[in-house]
């Protein structure tokens, strides 16, 4: 790259003001010998709405509204997720106690660790499955 001195930068500024000025008087030159256009004919019948086609809007519709809110359902829904500061990290298990004893202990990290770990709407277990059902794709 070369810089120019202040009389290289004023020449080239004297130049390029001259090609301007030349394309700029010769605009009105060929705009004087263009022809008159015809203005349009009049149309003959008059324009008429068509019926409405309501099964092919509501499908755009649907359509439309599922490609608008599907990116909703990734949106993280824990704003403390992956953090120290998360309550959902801490769950409640519970072992109920029965003559046999073989029933399993009940927790509520099944449900709220696709939460914490950053996860949307989507990935919440019962949730998630029927609003995706619900948007189309």
């Amino acid at each position: 790259m070369q810089i120019l001195s202040r009389a290289g930068g004023r020449a080239l500024a004297v130049a390029g003001a001259a090609v301007l000025g030349a394309l700029a008087t010769q605009a009105p030159a060929s705009a004087a010998t263009a022809q008159p256009t015809r203005p349009a004919a009049a149309p003959e019948a008059k324009a008429q709405l068509q019926p409405l086609d309501t099964a092919q809007a509501a499908a755009t519709l649907n359509s439309t509204v599922g490609h608008t809110l599907r990116p909703v359902t990734d949106l993280r829904l824990d704003p403390w997720a992956n953090s120290a500061a998360d309550p959902l990290t801490n769950g409640v298990s519970v072992q109920p106690k029965t003559p046999n004893g073989a029933t399993k202990p009940v927790s509520t990290l099944p449900l709220t660790s696709p939460l914490s770990s950053g996860g949307g709407l989507k990935d919440v277990p019962v949730l998630g499955p029927i609003v995706g059902g619900l948007l189309p794709h």
